[in-house]
């Protein structure tokens, strides 16, 4: 096969997000716009003549190359209109190993990696539902908890806001993050967020107690997914159960349309759990590692 390693500036962007929109794997991530977003430099293999794609994400540190998964991706990897051979991503690795010194990337669900030193695989866990069903049905899948943690939800008066601005979650967010993250990290955030709202493919629900945001989540929108990609409450929107009224409503309003609801995650299980209790089942993906650094600097990485 015809194999080729392009710079950004090289790829064709038209046949590239085409190819994205048909593939079996298609998401958000690897769109060649929402690739500019979140990443400062990336590249690709190119296959056959955009027959298969890799988008490769990597930064410079300390004069060495290395890939990275940036944040806000949850999977990348190879993509196609058809069955990915592993061999075939077994060839990419290697083109990457020879290129770059070390590398942390996930793979997306239709891809198998087949472990073999030096490559590192490691099996990770998302959670999705496909909104095929009506929402009475829909519910019914619910468990006995989430049923119970919606039912509490709705006894308030709280409001279902869907034009909450941007600055409003992030502040959310930044108020009652676990993670600490500097200014400059939420300030990418709010830029990531806007460049896809004014792409028509970003939607924030809220719920307000009165005047004030208690729970905000921002859903993501591609061809065939919603991608829930940031989840923020405080901790009154936590004791009225926020984020159960605010997914409720979302499967409410996309129940029958085919979308498939993507948590992004999660291996841990408190928040397994809760994507679970609305009736999302577990799909595998798998990261891939690799360092051609010596042990000491390697320690350092």
């Amino acid at each position: 096969m015809k194999i080729k390693f392009l710079p950004r500036k090289e790829i064709d962007e038209e046949r590239w997000d085409r190819l994205i929109a048909e593939s079996p794997a298609e998401t958000l991530y690897p769109y060649t716009w929402y690739l500019d977003a979140v990443s400062e430099k990336w590249s690709a293999i190119v296959v056959e003549d955009y027959r298969f794609v890799m988008p490769v994400v990597w930064k410079r540190k300390a004069g060495m190359k290395y890939i990275y998964q940036p944040f806000y991706t949850q999977q990348l990897g190879v993509f196609s209109r058809e069955y990915v051979d592993p061999e075939l991503i077994r060839e990419m690795l290697r083109i990457l190993y020879k290129k770059f010194r070390f590398a942390g990337m996930n793979f997306n669900a239709k891809n198998l990696v087949g472990e073999k030193k030096p490559f590192l695989v490691d099996d990770k866990s998302n959670y999705v539902i496909k909104l095929d069903w009506k929402y009475e049905r829909q519910h019914k899948v619910f468990s006995t908890n989430t049923k119970r943690n919606v039912r509490k939800s709705q006894e308030y008066d709280d409001l279902v806001d869907h034009k909450v601005p941007v600055q409003e979650l992030v502040r959310l967010k930044r108020e009652n993050d676990v993670i600490k993250r500097s200014e400059e990290d939420y300030r990418g955030l709010v830029k990531l967020f806007e460049t896809i709202q004014d792409r028509g493919a970003g939607k924030i629900y809220a719920v307000r107690k009165g005047d004030e945001v208690i729970a905000a989540a921002f859903f993501a929108f591609s061809k065939t997914r919603a991608i829930y990609l940031l989840s923020a409450s405080s901790p009154t929107g936590k004791e009225r159960r926020g984020m159960f009224r605010i997914v409720d409503a979302f499967i409410r309003d996309h129940a029958k349309s085919g979308t498939i609801l993507d948590f992004e995650g999660s291996n841990i299980p408190s928040v397994a759990r809760f994507f679970s209790g609305f009736g999302a089942q577990p799909e595998i993906y798998q990261g891939v590692s690799f360092s051609r650094l010596p042990g000491t600097l390697n320690k350092l990485r």
